[in-house]
Parts: C-alpha cells; sequence; structure tokens
C-alpha cells in the first residue's frame, strides 16, 4: 500500500496540471451524469479549492536550483547587490 501512495505522490509532483485535470474532469462527470447536485458556487468552491490544494502541494516539493547562501558566504557579494538594486549605470556625457 505504500508503494503505491509513493507512486501516486510522485506522479501528481511531476503531472501536477494532468492531475489537476482528472480532478476537474471527474467532477464534471458527476455534475453531467447527476452523481451530485451543487449550486454554480459549489462549483466554483470545490474548483477553487482543489486547485488551491494541488498547487500548495505542488510548490511545496520545490527544491531551488541555486541556493543564495553557500557554505555560510553569500554567492552575490553585498556591494555589486546593491549596485544593482541601484539601477543601470549612466556614464557621463562627453
Amino acid at each position: 500500500m505504500l508503494t503505491i501512495v509513493r507512486h501516486l505522490v510522485k506522479w501528481v509532483r511531476q503531472e501536477s496540471a494532468a492531475t489537476q485535470a482528472l480532478i476537474q474532469a471527474f467532477i464534471a462527470f458527476g455534475i453531467a451524469f447527476g452523481w451530485w447536485n451543487w449550486t454554480n458556487g459549489q462549483i466554483g468552491a470545490v474548483m477553487g479549492i482543489s486547485a488551491a490544494l494541488l498547487g500548495m502541494f505542488v510548490r511545496s516539493q520545490v527544491t531551488p536550483l541555486i541556493r543564495p547562501v553557500d557554505a555560510g558566504q553569500p554567492l552575490v557579494p553585498a556591494r555589486v547587490a546593491a549596485v544593482s538594486a541601484a539601477g543601470p549605470v549612466i556614464p557621463p556625457a562627453a
């Protein structure tokens, strides 16, 4: 059982858009075939909640490719960061 859950979680991480589409298709089939009767507000709430929860789950699994600090040392020196934050340097007119 644990292996099935691991494979399911792995698939959801890799195919979040497909997972969301499957959830929404299941809800749409349920409404179309009368498996349940929801108001328009309830349909919107379920769609929004499912999208938000899936998005939060997938984003929680993301690991940044570039670490802002490596072995305690900043990757970008503070002086360079301050200069780039100030904007582009314009040379004086000749």
